[in-house]
C-alpha cells in the first residue's frame, strides 16, 4: 500500500548555523494532515476496510514530495478507507519518476491508536520476508521495515518508514520500491527514514 511542514523553527536559526530543512519543524506532523482524513470522510462516509484508488482527488497530503533527490508531483491517484476500527488512512500514490506512496492514517481514541502502534512494523507474511530497525532523525523516531520477495525476484525489496505522533494519535508513512527504475542503488533503511522526516518538516 501506498501518504509531512515549516514552523517556527525556521526562524530559531539565528546563530551562525543556518537550520537545514529537516529542522524547520522538529517534531509532530502538519495540521493539515488532519483535514485531509476530514475530506475523506466527506467524499467517502460509508468506507469500509478497504478502498479504491479515486484519480480525480489530488493528493489533500502533498501536492509534492522529493524521495531520493528526485521531485514526485504525479500523484496516480489517492485511496480513503478505515484499515481498522475507529482509524482512517490516506494514501497518495506518486507515479513518476518511480513509484513511491505517501499515507496517512489517524486514530479516533487512544485505545485505537495502541491498536494502529501495535500493527506498525515487520509482520509474518507468506511470499515475503520482513525485518525492522528503529531509527532516528532530529528528534523523530521512525519504525523502518525492509521487505524482500525471495519468491519474486523481478519484485526486487521495498522500503517503508513509519512515524508514529501520540499527541495527535496518527501514524505518517512512506513507501519506496525498490524494483522502480531510477532508484539509487545507496537508498537504503536510513534513506527513507531521513525522506520522510524531510516532508514532515518541510509540508
Amino acid at each position: 500500500m501506498l501518504s509531512l511542514a515549516l514552523g517556527a523553527g525556521a526562524l530559531a536559526g539565528c546563530g551562525d548555523d543556518e537550520a537545514s530543512p529537516t529542522d524547520a519543524r522538529a517534531t509532530g506532523v502538519p495540521a493539515h494532515y488532519a483535514d485531509a482524513i476530514a475530506e475523506g470522510l466527506e467524499r467517502y462516509p460509508e468506507i469500509g476496510r478497504t478502498g479504491m484508488g479515486d484519480f480525480q482527488w489530488d493528493c489533500p497530503l502533498e501536492t509534492e514530495i522529493e524521495v531520493d533527490g528526485e521531485e514526485h508531483d504525479d500523484v496516480l491517484h489517492t485511496t480513503f478507507f478505515g484499515p481498522m476500527e475507529e482509524v482512517h488512512l490516506v494514501e497518495c500514490s506518486f507515479h513518476e519518476p518511480f513509484s513511491v506512496s505517501l499515507a496517512y492514517a489517524e486514530a479516533e481514541s487512544d485505545e485505537a491508536f495502541t491498536a494502529l502502534e501495535s500493527a506498525t512494523g515487520a509482520v509474518e507474511q507468506s511470499g515475503n520476508e520482513q525485518t525492522e530497525e528503529t531509527i532516528t532523525v532530529g528528534e523523530r523516531d521512525f519504525v523502518v521495515v525492509h521487505t524482500d520477495f525471495p519468491t519474486n525476484p523481478a519484485a526486487d525489496f521495498n522500503l517503508t518508514a513509519h512515524h508514529l505522533d501520540p499527541e495527535t494519535r496518527s501514524r505518517t508513512t512512506l513507501e519506496v520500491s525498490g524494483s522502480s527504475d531510477g532508484l539509487s542503488e545507496e537508498y537504503d533503511e536510513r534513506a527513507v527514514a531521513e525522506d520522510l522526516a524531510a516532508i514532515l518538516s518541510a509540508g
